[in-house]
C-alpha cells in the first residue's frame, strides 16, 4: 500500500464520518475546532508577546550596560591621561630644587625682598611619590601679585601641591596682603 492510497483511505474515512453527522453536530464540531484553534492562537500570541517583552528587556539591559561601559572607558581614559601627566610632572621634579626655584621666582616677579621665610618642613613618602613640604611667608603684596604668584606655582612643570593657604590683610596698610602657604613638591620615590 502506497502513501497516496493511505491518504486517500484517511480522507474517505473523514468524509464518511462527516456525512454520518447531522447538520447540528457538524456545526458543533466546527465550533469546537474554531475554539481549539482560537485558544491555541491566543496562548501562542501570549507566548510570543512574553518572549518579545523579554527580548526588549534584554536589549534595554544590554544598551544600559554598553552605556555604562562607555562611561567607564571615558573615565578610565581621562584618569589615565591625568596619571600620565602627573607621572611626567613627577619626573620633571626629579632634580628640582624648590627652595632655589622659589627664590628665583620671587626675584623674577620683583617680590624677592617680600619673601620673609621659606622653610622646609620635612618629607612624606608614599608608594608613588615623596613630598617635600615647604612653608612660605610672603608679605606686602598687592592682589595682582598674589594671583600671579599662585598662578606660577600652579603652572610649574613640576608637581606642586598647595596643601594650605591663608591670605591676610596687613594691620597697618589694608592695601597690602600677607600670603602664607604650605606646599608639597612631589618627586618620584626613586629619588628618595
Amino acid at each position: 500500500m502506497s502513501v497516496r492510497d493511505s491518504l486517500d483511505g484517511v480522507g474517505d474515512s473523514i468524509r464518511g464520518f462527516l456525512e454520518g453527522l447531522s447538520p447540528r453536530d457538524r456545526g458543533l464540531l466546527l465550533f469546537m475546532i474554531v475554539m481549539i484553534l482560537g485558544g491555541a492562537g491566543f496562548f501562542a500570541q501570549g507566548a510570543m508577546v512574553k518572549a518579545s517583552k523579554k527580548v526588549k528587556g534584554q536589549l534595554n539591559a544590554a544598551s544600559l550596560a554598553q552605556h555604562q561601559v562607555d562611561t567607564l572607558l571615558r573615565e578610565y581614559n581621562s584618569l589615565s591621561g591625568t596619571a600620565e601627566a602627573l607621572d611626567a610632572r613627577l619626573a620633571a621634579g626629579a632634580d628640582f630644587t624648590p627652595l632655589t626655584w622659589l627664590e628665583t621666582l620671587g626675584n623674577e616677579m620683583g617680590i624677592g625682598a617680600n619673601i620673609k621665610s621659606i622653610t622646609e618642613r620635612g618629607v612624606d613618602v608614599t608608594d608613588y611619590y615623596r613630598a617635600q613640604k615647604i612653608d612660605i611667608d610672603v608679605r606686602d603684596l598687592n592682589l595682582p601679585q598674589v594671583i600671579e604668584f599662585l598662578h606660577r606655582l600652579e603652572g610649574a612643570a613640576q608637581a606642586i601641591w598647595i596643601s594650605e593657604a591663608s591670605l591676610l590683610t596687613d594691620r597697618k596698610d589694608r592695601n597690602k596682603l600677607r600670603l602664607r602657604l604650605q606646599i608639597s613638591v612631589l618627586k618620584p620615590v626613586s629619588e628618595a
